[in-house]
C-alpha cells in the first residue's frame, strides 16, 4: 500500500458496507451501530462516493460491477465479519479480556465492542495512514488503544510489549482479518509465531486465509483477471495462500493448533440462513480459522 493514504482494500470494504446497508437483503448483515463510525471515518459527503450513496440508481451499477469482478464478494466480506464477531464474543465468554485486532483497517468490531464490553481491553494495530481517520474521530477511552505500525516491517509483538496497557498475563484473542494474504509465507509464519509466544497463557488467534487452488493460484474463485491487476496496481497483491490439508502442519510449525474452520458453506449455514438470506451469492476462495497457541 502507499505510505501516505489509507489502505485501498480497507476503504473499499468500508464503502461496500455502507452500500450494503442500503440494500433490502444485504443490510441484514450490517451491524446496526456500524454505519455511524464508518461515515465519520470515510467522510463521504462531497465526494463521488457520497454521490453514489445518495442516488439509488448507482447501486444497481455497482452490483453489476461486483458480479463481473468477484460474484458475491460483498456478502462474503459482511458474513466474514459476522462470523468473526460471533467467535470473538464466544472467546470473551470463555474469559478473554484482551482483544488485539492486527491490521484492523476500517473494521468497526473493536470500536463497537469496547463500548459494551467494559472489562475487555481492545487494541488496534495498523498502518498510521489507515488509522489516522479513526483516531481523529474517536474519543480516547480506557479500554480502546490504537497502536501504529507498518506490519510489513514492524513486529506487533514488540509494539505490544512496549504498551503499558497490554498484559502478557491476560487471556488474549488476536484477530487478523483480510491481512495475512498480503504477506509472503515467511512473514506470515513469523507473525503467527510471535503472537503465539507473546502471552504466558495460551492465546487464541482468529485469521482469514486464501485457500490455494490445485494449480497453486491464490485468488477468489471466478475472479475476473482485472481484480488481480488492480491489487498489483494499488500495491496490495495477494502473496500467500495455503490448502486446507496443509494448514494444520503449517500452524503447528507456528506454535498453534486449529479449532474451527469456516468456508462459504459454513458462512451460509451459520450466518446467512438464520438471517433469512441464504439465497445470496457468496464468493469462494477465502476461509477463516480459529486456533489456539500450543
Amino acid at each position: 500500500m502507499h505510505s501516505s493514504r489509507p489502505s485501498d482494500t480497507a476503504t473499499l470494504i468500508a464503502r461496500c458496507t455502507l452500500l450494503a446497508a442500503r440494500d433490502p437483503f444485504r443490510k441484514k448483515l450490517v451491524p446496526t451501530n456500524a454505519e455511524t463510525p464508518l461515515f465519520a471515518w470515510l467522510a463521504p459527503d462531497g465526494s463521488w462516493f457520497g454521490f453514489v450513496l445518495r442516488h439509488r440508481w448507482t447501486h444497481a451499477i455497482l452490483r453489476a460491477l461486483e458480479r463481473l469482478a468477484v460474484p458475491g464478494i460483498i456478502p462474503h466480506y459482511l458474513a466474514r465479519k459476522r462470523w468473526i464477531e460471533a467467535m470473538t464474543r464466544q472467546s470473551i465468554g470463555r474469559g478473554v479480556t484482551q482483544v488485539v485486532v492486527v491490521g484492523a483497517g476500517f473494521d468497526t468490531l473493536a470500536w463497537r465492542l469496547h463500548q459494551e464490553q467494559h472489562s475487555v481491553h481492545f487494541f488496534e494495530i495498523d498502518h498510521p495512514a489507515t488509522q489516522s481517520p479513526k483516531q481523529r474521530c474517536t474519543d480516547p477511552t480506557a479500554n480502546l488503544t490504537f497502536l501504529s505500525a507498518d506490519l510489513a516491517e514492524n513486529s506487533p509483538a514488540t509494539l505490544l510489549r512496549g504498551c503499558p496497557a497490554f498484559s502478557a498475563d491476560k487471556l488474549t484473542l488476536f484477530i487478523a482479518e483480510g491481512l495475512l494474504m498480503y504477506f509472503p509465507e515467511e512473514r506470515v509464519a513469523a507473525l503467527l509465531h510471535e503472537l503465539t509466544a507473546l502471552t504466558r497463557r495460551p492465546a487464541e488467534i482468529l485469521f482469514t486465509f486464501m485457500e490455494q487452488a490445485a494449480d497453486g493460484s491464490i485468488s477468489f474463485r471466478n475472479e475476473h483477471a482485472a481484480v488481480g491487476w488492480w491489487l498489483r496496481w494499488r500495491r496490495e497483491p495477494f502473496q500467500w495462500g495455503i490448502s486446507r490439508a496443509a494448514l494444520p502442519a503449517f500452524l503447528q510449525r507456528c506454535g498453534s493448533r486449529p479449532n474451527a474452520l469456516a468456508d462459504h458453506d459454513t458462512l451460509r449455514t451459520q450466518i446467512l440462513t438464520p438471517l433469512g438470506i441464504a439465497h445470496l451469492t457468496l464468493a469462494r476462495g477465502e476461509c477463516l480459522c480459529h486456533c489456539t497457541a500450543l
